[in-house]
């Protein structure tokens, strides 16, 4: 028997099924009735071992979607988190924010060390979709006006 989740991991499972199957869809053309598509095999997961696995199933896809996604130019990041949340789904931008390690290493040394993590933190700040305090934007900002003024 598989025990209930807390509503915070069902608010965090329907966000994270809805962005993987929506990504993964759109924009690496997986179609949706093939057999490897995520919709069914989470189908399949959730009937097997439950939400709480599938859930872990769907962070480990997020993170390769992060990891995969990493070299989008500013532009393209803008381009998908538009469009992901024209359908109501959380931005690609809102993902690396929560998940991706990269962006708690660029918070917790208070600096951008790269092209990478600066095109992160300029996808964050240009999301305003992203629910950030004024001081944490102000923060990502300076970072980037500084990585900015190094490299230009």
């Amino acid at each position: 028997m598989t025990r209930k989740m807390s509503p915070e991991k069902e608010v965090e499972f329907n966000e994270l099924s809805a962005f993987v199957q929506y990504y993964l869809t759109a924009f690496m053309k997986i179609d949706r009735n093939a057999e490897i598509h995520p919709s069914n095999v989470l189908l399949e997961i959730v009937e097997k071992y439950g939400r709480s696995k599938a859930l872990d199933g769907l962070r480990q896809a997020t993170n390769d979607i992060v990891e995969q996604s990493q070299d989008f130019s500013l532009e393209r990041t803008s381009d998908v988190d538009c469009e992901l949340i024209s359908h109501g789904i959380v931005s690609l931008s809102t993902i690396r924010m929560r998940y991706w390690s990269k962006y708690k290493k660029i918070i917790a040394r208070n600096a951008i060390k790269s092209e990478t993590e600066y095109h992160l933190v300029a996808g964050i700040l240009n999301d305003l979709s992203i629910a950030l305090d004024a001081g944490e934007r102000e923060e990502l900002a300076e970072m980037a006006n500084v990585y900015e003024g190094k490299c230009g």
